[in-house]
């Protein structure tokens, strides 16, 4: 692959927070620059029909909402609590 060398002006601060990136992630810190602006994967097919059925799940699944119910709270319990 061939690089091109090249001025850019970015802020201080996204100067520092990417520096720190690249420290953090052991990489240099074009390389984390490079990972930035590369262009995003599509989505395949597979992925595009797995998103499809959980979406449909989520459709059948609606019925079942209970109002004035924190399902967040009852997992923490679960998990943290042993009230189960």
């Amino acid at each position: 692959m061939n690089y091109v060398t090249t001025n850019i002006r970015i802020s201080e601060e996204d100067y520092l927070r990417l520096k720190a990136e690249a420290a953090k992630s052991r990489k240099s810190f074009s390389g984390v620059i490079r990972e930035k602006i590369k262009p995003q994967k599509k989505v395949d097919k597979s992925s595009k029909k797995i998103l499809a059925r959980i979406r449909q799940a989520a459709k059948r699944n609606a019925k079942y909402h209970v109002k004035g119910v924190d399902s967040v709270k009852i997992f923490r319990e679960m998990r943290y609590e042993d009230k189960w």
